[in-house]
């Protein structure tokens, strides 16, 4: 009896780890990530030694077993750059893809940020998405993609992508500083579109842990323009739209005093005109109340 009892234990033992290993992700090998990619971003396998460079061969690409002799450090750190992902998810050993930028609170160092990516490809211009939640959520956070062309494959562009997140957006100080990186942005005829999009979505980008990519349609493909965020640089309610409705007179307040703060150091300059004085009439309503 006890025998039959440690035979069936053992069975199902056999089974469980079975099914275990059988649902286990596989471990993706260098060569898989680096053809993944290029792939994400539009670059056909066979296209790689064209477009990368570093003497490789089409027969170089045949498969990862061709591929993986010829990966040297030099080589992998020129992917990782000419793509903006991490070195650390590309050797496998991390799964976080892209680095994450916070300009919360720093809009200088975000327009210094994009005077480097400007200087980097003077011929083209950036461009960027604010996706921003379509909940009413005090806690959801809002995200920007810049994206800047790097090249062609004939006349199909390739693009790379940059991360800025940490906008909680119905807090009325990260409003301001997300308004002041747009105004900045369009200053510099780096035009940054709005979409509306829901918190988990926003959630699975805004940490790099998916691999951005959307071959030549780029952050197009994420949706078509449902507002216009420099707006919020140049009309009050469209910079106090979904702010955090506990204290909202107390919250409102606050975001025009930091408005005008940050307009007085020049951040708010979309070029489309000084509106200091529509922001400073809004806040002497709630100022005499």
């Amino acid at each position: 009896m006890l025998g039959e009892v440690v035979s069936g234990l053992s069975i199902w033992d056999r089974l469980f780890k079975f099914w275990k290993n059988r649902n286990k992700p596989e471990l993706e090998s260098v060569a898989t990530r680096f053809f993944r990619l290029f792939e994400s971003h539009g670059v056909h396998r066979n296209q790689i030694p064209r477009f990368f460079g570093f003497n490789l061969t089409i027969a170089d690409v045949k498969d990862d077993e061709t591929l993986l002799p010829k990966l040297s450090e030099e080589m992998l750190d020129a992917a990782c750059e000419m793509f903006a992902v991490r070195r650390e998810w590309l050797d496998g050993a991390e799964s976080q893809i892209h680095p994450e930028h916070d300009f919360y609170k720093y809009p200088e160092t975000f327009k210094k940020f994009l005077e480097k990516l400007t200087a980097k490809n003077p011929d083209e211009k950036i461009v960027g998405v604010l996706i921003v939640p379509e909940e009413d959520d005090w806690d959801a956070d809002a995200l920007i993609i810049l994206q800047e062309t790097i090249g062609y494959i004939g006349d199909k562009p390739i693009y790379r992508f940059h991360l800025c997140n940490n906008w909680r957006f119905s807090y009325w100080k990260a409003r301001s500083y997300l308004t002041a990186c747009i105004a900045i942005a369009w200053k510099r005829n780096n035009y940054i579109h709005g979409i509306y999009k829901p918190k988990k979505f926003i959630n699975e980008l805004a940490y790099g842990e998916t691999l951005l990519g959307w071959k030549e349609e780029g952050i197009w493909e994420l949706g078509h323009k449902n507002f216009d965020p420099e707006y919020m640089a140049l009309r009050v309610d469209d910079f106090l739209m979904k702010l955090e409705p506990e204290h909202k007179q107390a919250d409102i307040k606050e975001g025009l005093k930091y408005w005008l703060r940050l307009n007085n150091e020049g951040f708010m300059d979309t070029g489309f005109g000084d509106h200091r004085k529509d922001f400073e009439a809004e806040l002497a309503k709630y100022t005499q109340k």
